[in-house]
This record gives structure tokens, sequence and C-alpha cells, in this order.
């Protein structure tokens, strides 16, 4: 089997766990480019305070982006772009399938943009990992820590914009990778739309254009038309560039503003702190908190400074990118004030730098701590589950509610979920997770305990906040589907269990087989 057939085997394996166990509606910022995506196909332009739903639930979700009083969304245009296709194949079905709200299959469809979004970006991994010459069972093991061992897979179910900001990043990766060994222009042309699109999604990714330059420059230097390659990479740039600043002018009437400047935050000195209470926070925050750190939503992460050892002997190159790749994102989020991303599952903000994490852990497993590799790979599988099966954001909401965190600091402080073992995200999503499969069966829920030093002990039953939320689950205890489509619903599954479980044959052969040069 040659790559080239694995590589398809991979993105329909990937694609079909995605599919199966996303959740199939949007909340919070992905409501927002939602709303931008809608309003792009049916008015025509980027308003968003001028729609309404038939649907009462989602309406009321539209009301609390309409207390804003804002007239579009603050965030980039890269995702609604991207999530266009997907809105409007939801819009044709609906005049086909008339027994559907058209609000919820529109939701639906547009829900789906991250989990082809997420199941292309495991692919680029897959493609990277081989580009560094391991071997394909090693590169196997890795773009399975990397799609189901890391945030990846639940953020695959999400609206937020870093998984487009990810794999924009990781095709500029793959494009720089490939023009340091063959110098075509085309792969500047890669780099520099791969790099304008995440600029476009998040308009800090500017900040690793030196990065990627400075890769290629040793290179460039020895190109015979160096101005030829200046423009090849600067055109798509500028391009982008003046889109930004379009949207902006439309937006605000000023190529400046973007719509932060709009928030409470802006008022109120800026998104940033520099004084070291804030950066140890921060720091300590994004690496070690229960509630945030990356130790524990990643635990290969723990691996990395083993790893890099190896990595940068065997890739000297690659090895600095990769890792200035990583601290830049640090150092950014570690000033910024709002560095855990408010009700998010993991560091959120460093989704992006997975890839460059995982990768040179490959040296690792080509050494002689393959086991201690798999055993975190696997650790990281099991973390996932609860966010991939589970709405987070439920639990921050039955913790706020309930008032279960008021004797640690104060009812909804952020604080609480952040730092608190007692509300880990994973250790209350398993809680949600074991409590909605007994929900199920027998009809009741659990009850979540934490200790109280002036109580002893604090409860409250997860009731009404422990919904498995998977689309497909979800269609079927609504009662939504008539008797026909509901047995459509249950074949369509069972025939992604079917590919799922074929691909990942054919993969695991794949990786047994003898090493080649196949193509």
């Amino acid at each position: 089997m040659t790559n080239r057939t694995a590589s398809f085997y991979l993105f329909v394996f990937i694609s079909c766990i995605y599919l199966l166990t996303a959740g199939g509606h949007y909340g919070g910022d992905g409501f927002w480019n939602y709303l931008t995506a809608r309003s792009l196909i049916l008015n025509g332009d980027l308003v968003i305070s001028d729609q309404n739903f038939a649907i009462p639930e989602m309406q009321r979700q539209y009301q609390s982006v309409a207390s804003s009083n804002r007239t579009y969304s603050k965030y980039g245009l890269g995702l609604p772009l991207a999530e266009l296709p997907f809105f409007g194949v939801g819009h044709i079905l609906s005049q086909f399938i008339s027994k559907l709200p058209t609000d919820y299959l529109t939701m639906f469809t547009t829900s789906l943009t991250n989990v082809f979004i997420c199941a292309l970006w495991s692919l680029g991994f897959f493609h990277l990992g081989l580009q560094l010459r391991y071997q394909r069972r090693t590169v196997w093991w890795l773009t399975l820590f990397f799609a189901l061992g890391s945030m990846v897979f639940p953020y695959a179910g999400y609206g937020f914009s870093e998984p487009l900001v990810g794999i924009s990043l990781l095709g500029a990766t793959g494009g720089c990778f490939f023009f340091v060994k063959n110098e075509p222009l085309r792969a500047l042309v890669v780099v520099s739309i791969c790099i304008g699109l995440a600029i476009l999604t998040k308009l800090y990714v500017v900040i690793t254009l030196p990065i990627f330059l400075l890769y290629m420059w040793p290179t460039f230097k020895t190109q015979s038309n160096k101005r030829l390659s200046a423009i090849t990479i600067l055109a798509p740039l500028l391009f982008f560039l003046i889109v930004i600043l379009f949207h902006n002018h439309i937006r605000y009437n000023n190529i400046f503003h973007t719509g932060y400047h709009l928030d409470t935050l802006s008022h109120q000195g800026g998104y940033f702190a520099f004084y070291p209470t804030q950066i140890i926070t921060a720091l300590y925050g994004l690496l070690f908190s229960t509630g945030r750190g990356l130790v524990f939503f990643l635990p290969v992460v723990c691996l990395f400074p083993f790893a890099y050892r190896h990595f940068k002997i065997s890739h000297p190159k690659e090895a600095k990118l990769f890792l200035s790749i990583i601290i830049i994102h640090l150092i950014l989020f570690t000033f910024m004030i709002d560095w855990h991303a408010g009700s998010s599952w993991g560091p959120r903000y460093l989704l992006p730098i997975i890839p460059y994490l995982i990768l040179p852990l490959g040296s690792l497993i080509e050494s002689a701590d393959k086991k201690r590799v798999l055993a975190f790979g696997i650790a990281g599988m099991i973390t996932q589950l609860p966010g991939a099966l589970i709405n987070p954001h439920l639990f921050v909401r039955f913790v706020q509610d309930k008032k279960i965190g008021d004797l640690i600091f104060y009812p909804g402080h952020p604080g609480d979920m952040l730092f608190s073992p007692y509300l880990s995200p994973i250790l209350g999503g398993y809680y949600q997770l074991v409590s909605g499969l007994k929900h199920i069966l027998t009809g009741t829920s659990l009850t979540y305990t934490i200790s109280s030093g002036t109580e002893r002990s604090l409860s409250a039953s997860l009731k009404n906040y422990d919904t498995i939320d998977i689309w497909w689950l979800n269609a079927i205890q609504t009662g939504l589907l008539n008797t026909t489509l509901t047995f459509v619903l249950l074949f369509s599954i069972i025939i992604l269990i079917a590919i799922a479980i074929y691909t990942m044959r054919q993969l695991i052969i794949w990786q047994r087989q003898p090493e080649g040069n196949a193509p």
C-alpha cells in the first residue's frame, strides 16, 4: 500500500471518528462566526444584528448575542469564510427536507466545518511526519496521539477558530520544508497563503511570520532570482492584508479597528499586563493548572524536553523552527489577561502549537523510550473523551448555578475552575459522562461532591448538566425525526462505524509493511 493510499484511509478514518462524536451545534464564539456566515449567505453582508430564528432555543441564544449591541462580529473573517460552503449545503438540503427546520440543518452542517478542518489538519500532520523521515509505525502512532490523544479531538466538534489557525501554520511549515528541500516558487506561495489565512483568522499570528522567514532565509539567499521570490511570498500576504483592512473599514469605518476595541478590557487598559504576578500566574496556568494546564490536557508534552534533545540532533533546523513557534506563543499568552480563554477545554490558545510539541516525540519512539511515549499517548486519548462527548460549558454552568466552588473563592469566580483540582474539567467531565450514561440507563444522575473546610462536604446533582452531546444521539432523544428519518440516521451511523473500522484496519496493515519510498 502506498503512502498516498494510506493518506486517503487516514482522512476517512479520522473524519468518521470526528463525525460520530461531534455535537452538531455551536455556542459562544462559534455562534458569532455562524451568524457572520449566515449573514453572508442570506443577506450578502456582515451584519449580525438583524437576524431572526424560528427555533426558540436558537432565538434565545441569538438574543444573548444581540444584547451586546454589536452590529458586527469582532472575530476574524477566516472561519466564517470557511463555513460558507457548509452553511450553503445545509441551506440547500433544507429545500428538500421540509420536515426539519432550516436553522437546525444549517447549524448542523456549519458545525461540521471544524470536523473537516481537523481531519485535514491530521492529514497534514501525517505528511509532515513522513517528511521528517520517521518510520511508518512512528508516524501512525504520532498521528493517533495528535488526532485522538490531544485537544484537537474535542475541538473538532467546537466552533472556535484555533483549528483553522493550526492547520494554516502547519501548512506554512510544510511549505517551508518543501522550499528548503526543493526550492520551488510554488512552495513560497503555499507558505504565504497559509500564513495569510492564519492572520485573517487570528491577527496575532503575524508574530510568527519572522520565524518562518528566518527558517527559509539561508535557502532564499541562494535563489538566482531573489526579486521574483520576494514578490512570490509578499503578494499573497499583501492580498490578505488588504482583505483585513477592508473588513475593518466595512465594520467600523476605520481600517485599524478590529472590534476588540469595543471590549471592556480595551477600555480598562488593554488585553495585556506585564507585572510579575500576571506572568507567573498565566505561565503556571497554561502549563500546570488542573483547569488549563498543558501537562494535564496533553500528557505527552511531559516527554517533550527529552524528545527535543534527540530531535535537535536529527533535525537541527526544524527543531529551532518548532521551538521558536512554541516559545513565541507562550510569551504572547503569558502576558494576556484572558490567557485561560474563558469557557474552554484546556489551554485553547495553545491549540495551534500542538503539532510542534508532538512531532519531536518521533525521535523518542525510535529510540529506547517507545513504551513510555505510548503510555503517555494513550493517557491523552483517555483524557480527551469527556471533552469530545460532553459539552464542557455545561460543567461551568453547573459550578456557577450550584455555587459549588464558593468555598474556594466565590461563586462563579474563574479561579475555582482554573486552579482547584476539585473542579477540574477533566474530573468533572468524567462525572458528567458517567452520569449521562447512568441517566440513559436508569433515569437518575450522579451527585458531584467536594470536601469543605466548614461543612465537611458540598454536593449537587448533575441532573440537567450531564447530557451526552453527540448530534445523532440528540436527534434521536429529542424525537424530532420521524420513523423513516430515524431509520436512515441509525443506518448511516452503522455505515460510519463500519467505514472507521475498515479504514483503521487498512492503516494498521500499512504501518506494518516494510519501509520503502512509496509515494
